[in-house]
């Protein structure tokens, strides 16, 4: 006999308090919570809901969805797409599953003659996830050579360095 077979027990419902006989007969009757909240007090025999005693639920007219914000590029990316690649750069528009199983996603996508560029871009400041960033860039260009790559640093003068791979 198996553990919850010899634990099991079986309760009377008039064995139960007021407050939880009231709350068992309305669930086996399938009443809604918001017309359990409404009744007279009176009606639950007198006895004040507990803390588990579900509660009138006010519907909203607009409900609200889980959209998904979409990501904006910062300055030092906005303005490589500006002077770089003519504000025709697609924002994060493609991911890259690498070999071990990890994602890269490029800051920006573009096509030229039929042949996608993926561009990453990074500002003078070095984050500490610059590392990893530069470790799955190349990675991903080991491992994707159809795709070309380029990897654009701004410096501190404002000047933009590009190295490319192919």
């Amino acid at each position: 006999m198996n553990f919850y077979a010899e634990t099991k027990m079986k309760i009377n419902l008039a064995d139960l308090p007021l407050r939880y006989q009231l709350q068992a007969q309305r669930e086996m009757k399938n009443e809604k919570p918001s017309q359990i909240a409404q009744e007279p007090f009176e009606a639950r025999g007198g006895v004040k809901p507990c803390a588990d005693t579900p509660k009138a639920v006010v519907s909203n007219p607009e409900p609200k969805t889980a959209t998904k914000k979409r990501r904006q590029p910062n300055k030092t990316e906005a303005e490589y797409n500006r002077t770089h690649l003519g504000s025709s750069g697609k924002y994060e528009g493609i991911t890259l599953r690498l070999p071990g199983g990890s994602r890269y996603t490029p800051d920006w996508v573009t096509t030229v003659d039929g042949r996608i560029t993926l561009h990453e871009v990074k500002g003078s400041y070095r984050f500490g996830s610059h590392g990893r960033a530069v470790t799955a860039f190349r990675e991903c260009a080991a491992a994707w050579p159809e795709f070309k790559f380029v990897w654009a640093t701004r410096q501190k003068s404002g000047e933009w360095k590009i190295d490319q791979w192919s």
